[in-house]
């Protein structure tokens, strides 16, 4: 495990030194700075935006860093050839993945609490108070972030990273509407189409085995300040890890074949 872990806190260094990823940091922060400047124009109603559009920003700028971060995990080892100098020494190459996962795994955790902590600022200085509702829907979009991170380390395990990422993408926006896809139908039922019959059929399919990443968006909880149960939060965590583990022996799957020659 000590492979493991040095993997981990190089992956993790590189991660925080990156200009890119600072960038988007910064970025996502006065994205929020701008939420708060448009929730004040508003009547009464600025807490509540501000919660919507804040976890809306937090969401939408992490999962878009843990896109770009996970799908350049694996292919910047190869192009740098750096993989060349560690597959030699005495680890496995799942323990290869597993390191970089965790490492971006901790970078990912202090970006998101980060965002969270500064949320939690500006609805104090609109008198709002967050509550251990922001806390619960921080802690569910980190597992979804975890969850599409995992993804992305499938995905880049065997293709460049534009398919990978658009791949990744497509994942998350399946996983997003998993539940209207379940009973999307297409067309008339009394006007039969077998084109529109075998779309339908492909997108219930997709909906099916994708991760269901409905579960995780609780930002109405949050904006109405209705706390979510702890079973819901515990099964849906165990859900997420269920996801990340079936994600992680995958990608070790494909990387383990992969060619380095």
């Amino acid at each position: 495990m000590m492979q493991v872990f040095a993997i981990a806190h190089n992956t993790f260094r590189e991660a925080v030194r990156n200009r890119i990823f600072a960038s988007l940091i910064f970025f996502a922060i006065a994205m929020l700075g701008l939420t708060l400047a448009m929730s004040s124009a508003s009547l009464n109603e600025e807490i509540r935006l501000m919660k919507d559009d804040g976890m809306f920003l937090i969401s939408t700028a992490s999962v878009f860093i843990a896109i770009f971060t996970g799908v350049n995990l694996v292919y910047k080892e190869i192009e740098y050839k750096t993989v060349y100098t560690i597959m030699p020494k005495p680890i496995f190459r799942s323990q290869f993945l597993l390191g970089k996962y965790l490492g971006l795994a901790l970078t990912m955790l202090i970006l998101v609490s980060i965002m969270g902590l500064v949320l939690c600022g500006l609805l104090v200085m609109v008198g709002g108070q967050p509550g251990i509702s922001i806390a619960q829907a921080i802690w569910l979009l980190y597992v979804e972030v975890l969850i599409v991170l995992a993804v992305a380390l499938v995905f880049s395990s065997f293709s460049t990273p534009f398919l990978s990422g658009l791949m990744t993408l497509g994942v998350f926006m399946v996983g997003r509407f998993v539940d209207v896809l379940r009973n999307l139908h297409l067309g008339d039922k009394d006007v039969p189409s077998a084109t529109l019959d075998a779309i339908s059929t492909v997108v219930q399919w997709l909906a099916k085995i994708s991760p269901d990443l409905s579960l995780y968006n609780v930002t109405a909880h949050l904006v109405y300040e209705r706390p979510v149960s702890g079973e819901y939060l515990f099964q849906a965590s165990m859900l997420g890890l269920t996801y990340i583990l079936i994600g992680l022996f995958v990608a070790s799957i494909f990387f383990g074949r992969r060619d380095f020659v």
